[in-house]
């Protein structure tokens, strides 16, 4: 695992300013680990912006809309409402 030093790049260029809402947490083979400060979920891109998604123990390529949509989706609980 690699800590030092954060790299947004592959971020920023898929989502911009909303990168704002991120943490940079490590870097592991050559994949961003990002964190979403409200969900706490994570978003795994690689150096080009490759999306990727875990599987068990495995990462898997993985469609950016649909995990950018299932990392910032706010989970609700229903037994709060």
């Amino acid at each position: 695992m690699e800590v030092e030093p954060p790299n947004w790049q592959p971020l920023e260029l898929r989502i911009g300013a909303r990168c704002a809402e991120f943490m940079w947490m490590y870097r592991e083979n050559g994949v961003e680990y990002y964190k979403h400060i409200i969900t706490r979920r994570y978003m795994m891109l690689d150096g080009q912006g490759q999306c990727y998604a875990q599987r068990g123990a495995h990462l898997v390529v993985a469609d950016f809309s649909e995990e950018f949509s299932r990392v910032t989706e706010a989970y609700i609980d229903r037994d709060q409402i």
